[in-house]
């Protein structure tokens, strides 16, 4: 199977073969993340209710939780009183992290799905 990916729009930037996470699970209302910190952003679209939901599904994300949960041996830079953690009880680090969607629309971030084998060639447009 081949994987998923997004392209849309951040501002007037065209954003194009975004993976997506989650896709197919909660009638297409995507949410864009953005994991900074470097000169490069890793940007996935979630597929999720809301922010938090979009969270917790970075967070299980095999691939890709690594990017903001905390490792167990690390916890000691992260006092108690500070820590934010996933449903699923991983502590995580959301300094780098930005999320973009209107929730209160349909369609919080849009955006087009497609596959590897879909993509035709260059274009400006997603």
């Amino acid at each position: 199977m081949s994987s998923i990916k997004a392209d849309g729009r951040l501002d007037s930037v065209p954003l194009r073969d975004i993976p997506v996470l989650n896709p197919g699970d909660c009638w297409g209302r995507t949410w864009l993340l953005e994991i900074g910190g470097s000169y490069w952003p890793l940007y996935l679209v979630v597929e999720a209710e809301d922010v938090a939901n979009a969270i917790d599904v970075l967070a299980d994300d095999p691939q890709y939780g690594h990017q903001i949960v905390v490792p167990p041996e690390d916890l000691d830079d992260y006092p108690e009183e500070d820590r934010h953690y996933s449903s699923s009880g991983n502590a995580l680090d959301l300094e780098h992290l930005w999320v973009y969607g209107q929730g209160e629309d349909d369609y919080p971030w849009p955006c087009t799905y497609h596959s590897a084998e879909q993509r035709s060639g260059p274009t400006d447009e997603p």
